[in-house]
């Protein structure tokens, strides 16, 4: 995927996340968009310093959880096509906030 380096000085929205480990990982949460009926929430490893540029986004699908009726849970997309379309839209949605590199 591509780089991009965040200009906007926005507040950040953190998602702690379980990994297949078992362990929490936090996210920055970047956009969430849809591609046909399905939301996709886009994100970065969060890190406490400030880095000019980020080399890969995370796409998540968003489903409600069977547990929680006003919960979600997100978990990994590997629809290939899927994921470039979430990602294409995350791009055009987003191409004033980044500098994206080629």
């Amino acid at each position: 995927m591509s780089k991009f380096n965040d200009e906007s000085k926005e507040e950040t929205y953190l998602v702690d996340l379980i990994n297949e480990d078992g362990e929490n990982e936090t996210f920055e949460h970047l956009d969430t968009v849809k591609v046909g009926e399905d939301s996709y929430v886009i994100c970065v490893p969060y890190r406490e310093e400030e880095t000019e540029e980020v080399e890969e986004v995370v796409i998540l699908k968003m489903v409600p959880d069977p547990e929680n009726s006003e919960g979600s849970l997100l978990l990994p997309e590997e629809n290939e096509e899927i994921l470039d379309k979430a990602y294409e839209i995350f791009v055009e949605r987003n191409k004033d906030r980044f500098d994206w590199a080629e």
